[in-house]
């Protein structure tokens, strides 16, 4: 099987080795190393195996991580930098956690450190990437994901009615801060 210059097993969109009836999933192929990506690669194998051999790599889209710690640090999608660096215009929602009124949840948990970042095109006001260092972060950073896959759009989620005292809640202020 052919390895790639940092020693993993090189595959194509769907897996495969070098040798075609062998698929490498994991941590040894290359890809981003997380558990959740290995989850996502056997269902691309399976799909590969007793399915319609359709799913593959290239289907993921907006895949979020998170780094754990007080509070956590999530990201996905492209930061400032390489949406504008791809060419893109983008206006920037960012605000202090602790200057928020609408994330009542990070002053019940004493946790009020932190800053949330979006990244929006400002011709379509799509999401293109948030970086959340806030209480939730790991669990919020899903929730933009989500909706950077299914095409809400910023003002999507600002607009949105989120539950009461949720971290959530945020993302109808951080948004309203939109600037170009």
């Amino acid at each position: 099987m052919r390895t790639t210059a940092h020693g993993a097993i090189e595959v194509d969109e769907y897996l495969r080795t070098s040798r075609p009836h062998i698929f490498a999933m994991g941590d040894v192929n290359g890809g981003p190393q997380f558990t959740y990506i290995s989850l996502d690669d056997y269902r691309i194998v399976a799909d590969q195996l007793s399915g319609e051999g359709k799913r593959s790599t290239t289907d993921r889209v907006a895949v979020p991580y998170t780094l754990f710690m007080t509070p956590p640090l999530a990201r996905v999608g492209l930061t400032e930098n390489e949406a504008r660096a791809a060419g893109r215009s983008v206006r920037v929602a960012s605000k202090a956690v602790a200057a928020m009124a609408a994330m009542p949840r990070a002053s019940i948990v004493g946790e009020v450190r932190g800053l949330m970042k979006f990244v929006v095109d400002a011709e379509t006001d799509e999401i293109l990437g948030a970086a959340l260092l806030s209480v939730d972060a790991q669990e919020l950073v899903n929730t933009v994901a989500l909706a950077m896959r299914s095409g809400v759009t910023a003002s999507g989620l600002r607009d949105a009615i989120w539950t009461h005292p949720s971290s959530t809640e945020a993302f109808n202020e951080v948004l309203a801060t939109v600037v170009r």
